[in-house]
């Protein structure tokens, strides 16, 4: 990801921002069965056909907390949340970030995923990863 080279990246294999941000997931050419993180085996199979495929760029907000006290590195409070892919049957936790975390987080609201800072490294400098915010 080119984006990327100049910036600090978490799992930078786990997504892709061209043309927009999306998760890279994996499926199984024969069962269909669909992992994320990818995989080299399907887990249910245990078959190692599993092609890295983009899940779509929205997902359902299946539940969610506020983090008010984490470790140092994390700028509270944030938003973790498990959002649903439905077709492809996978779940996925990731932070969440809102105008209002209060207001704007309600289950079964539709997310987008996007690019952001996710934690501070030791010296300060920014990290960068996948997380999803409300639609608009």
């Amino acid at each position: 990801m080119s984006e990327n080279d100049e910036r600090r990246v978490l799992h930078a294999d786990f997504f892709t921002e061209n043309p927009e941000p999306r998760l890279i997931a994996g499926k199984s050419k024969s069962s269909g069965n669909w992992t994320f993180p990818p995989y080299l085996a399907d887990p249910v199979s245990f078959l190692d056909d599993v092609e890295h495929t983009q899940l779509p760029r929205n997902g359902i907000l299946h539940s969610f907390t506020i983090v008010r006290r984490s470790l140092p590195d994390f700028t509270v409070p944030f938003g973790l949340g498990l959002i649903d892919f439905p077709d492809q049957k996978i779940r996925v936790m990731a932070q969440v970030e809102a105008d209002d975390l209060e207001k704007d987080l309600k289950l079964g609201i539709e997310v987008e995923t996007i690019v952001g800072v996710v934690r501070k490294a030791k010296d300060g400098s920014d990290i960068y990863s996948y997380k999803f915010r409300p639609v608009k």
